[in-house]
Parts: structure tokens; sequence; C-alpha cells
């Protein structure tokens, strides 16, 4: 008799909290809380109607609770129904639904945001407390028709973000909604494998002299980072430095100073023409994580512009595949000024092409930062003793688009590319409102980050 009071009661108190939250939802039309008929908890339950065919489409969620939470885990959004079903129902033109699991029975989660291929189509006051707790779940779901060569499962990267009270600014965000296992399978880079860093293919010659277009499986490090909006958009260029990371600028991991989601990225490695998906020997990859260096200032300065990405999957290498050394000579900047790198990258090019259709590359050399400095008073602001100036102010460089690319340098003792540093900040030519490349180009100098990289590979 007494259980059956309980289960009476619990029941009961599932109405009235369906019932008290069911007015809290800021878009009735997209969101509502339900309670589950199997289970009896209360859940979250979206709906998004017509969405669009033959995309990857991605939903991100931003709840807000007032108490800190218990442990790691931060609930999970998933689709109501199998995805099959599910994407017969999006090719079919009926609505796409999701449920959201929270991570406590109470209080109950309330939505602030809802963006659907980075529209943002709801939002919501946050819960007022001493302790507010900020929860962002993401999904994406691929369609069959997508011909790309990676895992389409749905991914679910809760991603929380505990706001506590105070006048200081948050440390830098670590993307990082999966803890994956020790993989024992990563290759370090400077390691003697059966690939060897910093090396291409006997097929290829990387002393290539003069020319600016870069031939197919040249720089095998090279890799293509792209943005899951309505469409796969090129975003930055990275680096392979293990065959599960990937180094790149921490500014092109955001938008409007908003750190992008994980389940955002994409990853391109062994691809030559930027837009050509089924490309031989290229394979893609999706991002489970990622670290900005925590000394990274969004303001602009480039001293710790680093971020580096861990990817789902490794990756094997090929012909086109291969990772590039990281740096192991002297580390002070007086060792290598007056001498020669190499960047290549998709960016914009003299005519004013947003991104081009293949890579080219450059050769520059390091400055002295007095002489960075002396060229223009404005560098003052962009460097530091953890950066140097490099170019040769002749209208060639990296430009827009090939943030992130590396600076890589050849050593004929080794027989070996080895980077030294990463692609950050460029001046604004006011007229073309492009990159200044009548100036110097800021790139961040790895080799006083050693450290970090390291640990970030090893980890």
């Amino acid at each position: 008799m007494v259980s059956v009071i309980v289960k009476v009661a619990l029941f009961l108190r599932i109405l009235q909290l369906t019932a008290e939250t069911a007015d809290q939802s800021p878009c009735p039309e997209y969101f509502r809380y339900i309670s589950d008929s199997i289970t009896g908890e209360i859940i979250g339950f979206v709906e998004i109607r017509s969405p669009p065919k033959g995309i990857p489409l991605t939903l991100s969620v931003k709840l807000s609770i007032a108490v800190a939470l218990p442990s790691k885990y931060v609930g999970r959004l998933e689709l109501a129904q199998p995805k099959e079903q599910s994407i017969r129902e999006v090719m079919q033109g009926r609505p796409l639904h999701y449920k959201i699991h929270f991570p406590l029975p109470w209080p109950i989660p309330i939505l602030t945001g809802l963006w659907f291929n980075d529209e943002h189509i709801c939002s919501g006051l946050r819960v007022s407390g001493p302790i507010v707790t900020f929860i962002v779940l993401n999904h994406t779901l691929y369609p069959p028709s997508l011909k790309l060569n990676f895992d389409s499962n749905p991914i679910n990267f809760p991603q929380p973000l505990p706001n506590f009270p105070s006048t200081q600014d948050n440390p830098p965000v670590v993307y990082q909604p999966i803890t994956p296992s020790p993989d024992r399978s990563i290759s370090i880079v400077n390691k003697q494998n059966k690939v060897e860093c910093g090396r291409s293919s006997t097929k290829f010659n990387l002393l290539v002299a003069g020319g600016m277009n870069a031939s197919r499986g040249q720089w095998p490090w090279l890799v293509a980072i792209f943005v899951v909006k309505k469409n796969f958009e090129f975003q930055c260029a990275g680096t392979l430095i293990t065959n599960k990371h990937i180094i790149t600028a921490a500014h092109c991991l955001l938008i409007d100073n908003i750190n992008l989601p994980a389940s955002t990225l994409l990853v391109s490695l062994g691809r030559y023409r930027l837009r050509e998906w089924s490309e031989e020997g290229s394979v893609n990859r999706e991002i489970a994580a990622y670290q900005l260096h925590p000394n990274y200032d969004k303001g602009g300065n480039a001293d710790a512009d680093l971020a580096v990405l861990s990817l789902r999957e490794k990756v094997e290498y090929n012909d086109v595949i291969r990772p590039i050394c990281l740096w192991t000579g002297p580390a002070l900047l007086a060792s290598v000024v007056g001498k020669s790198g190499y960047v290549v990258g998709w960016g914009r090019d003299e005519n004013g092409n947003r991104h081009l259709q293949e890579p080219r590359q450059i050769k520059a050399p390091i400055v002295r930062q007095e002489d960075c400095h002396w060229s223009n008073s404005d560098f003052v602001l962009f460097t530091s003793n953890r950066t140097f100036c490099a170019g040769l102010r002749n209208g060639s460089g990296p430009c827009n688009g090939d943030s992130g690319s590396g600076f890589v340098m050849y050593d004929a003792k080794t027989d070996r590319y080895y980077l030294r540093g990463i692609v950050s900040r460029s001046l604004l030519n006011r007229i073309t409102m492009s990159c200044d490349l009548n100036q110097y180009i800021v790139y961040v100098d790895v080799a006083q980050h050693l450290e970090w990289v390291r640990n970030m590979i090893s980890s």
C-alpha cells in the first residue's frame, strides 16, 4: 500500500513539474518539456520543421541550471527516432525530432538558446541564482547522400560551461566534450617510424625552386579545416603533427570571439583540391576535442595563438598524409634570423579570390624583431618574445584563409622539414580591406611553446 502511495505521489509530482516548466519554453514552436512515457523522466523535446535535405543537420542547444553539477555528466541530446527513420522523415519533408535528457531530475534546466545549422532560432533568459551552470549540447546528422569517407554516425558533444559570479574574465574554454581513452598507437613525431616525419613520399620533390603552385603530395602534413554550417565552409589550414593531432591558430576556432563547438569541425588530410571530396588518398575526420593555448589572447596578440585538435579516429599515413617534425634545433630566434621557411595554403590570392582550388606555396625569410617593429609600429601590438616576423614585403605571402598554416624549415643535414611557426596575424590594407603583403606577416613561434605542444599530444 505504501509503495502505491509513493508511486502516485511521484506521478503527481512529475505532472506538477511538467506543468511548471511547460510555460517556461521561450519558443514552444521549437521546444517544450514532456514526460517520457517509458521512464517518466522530464525531458526536452525539440521539433525542427521542414529541415533541408542532402546536407549535414546540426542542432545546438544551450541550457542553464541554477546549481553546480555533481559530476561531468551534463545530459544528452539525441534523435527522438532511429537515425535511418529520421533521415527518411527529412527526405519526405517531415519534421525532425530530438530528445534532451537532463543531467538532474531537479532543478530542470531552462532553455537559453537554440541553433540549427548555425541559425539562431530561439533565445531565452538564463536562470538566476548564486551559481549558474551553462550546458551546450550538440548533435549532427549526416545524410547518406553526402559522399564523405568518414563515420556518419551522429555526434553528441556536451560542453559544460560553469559560470560563477566574478569580476574577472573566464579562462579560455577547453572544448573537450569526450575524454578519449589513451591510444597507445599514437605516433609521436621525431621518432623513427615506418613513415618518418618531415619527409614527403619519394614520388615528390619538396625543394621546388621558385614558382607558387604546390604539387599534390608535396606538403603531406597540410590539413584543410572546415566548419559545418549550411554547407562545409573552409575555415583555416592546419598541420598534422601525429596520427591523431593537428596544430593550427587558436583564432581559427572562433567566430565573433565565440568558441566553435568541436562537433562543427571537419578536417581533411591529404587534400589537394579544396572542393574535391572524393580525392584519392585524402581522408576526412571529425574532431573529438580541441584545446586552445591557456595564454591565448582574444584581443589580437599573436603570442600564444595556438590550438591543438584531437581527431576522433587516428589517420593512417600514406603518400599524401604524413606528419611534420616538431622543432629540434635552438629555440633562440637569433639562430634562424635570415633563414627562410615555406608556407602553404589555400588562402586569398593577389586576384582577390577568397580561396584557391589548389594550394600555393611561398618562401619567406625570418627577420629580426627590431626590423619588424621599425618597419611599422603597429607590429608592437601583435608581437611578443614568442612570435616572429617573416616575409619579402613584395606582394607575396600568406593571406586571408592561410591562418593556421605551418611555417616549415628545411634541414639539409637530416633531409627533413621542421615546424617553426604558425601563421597568425597580418596588417590590413585599407584599400583592398585584405592583408597587406607589402608588410611582414606575424607567426607564432612554436619553438617557444614546445612543452605545451608535447603535453597536448601525449595526454
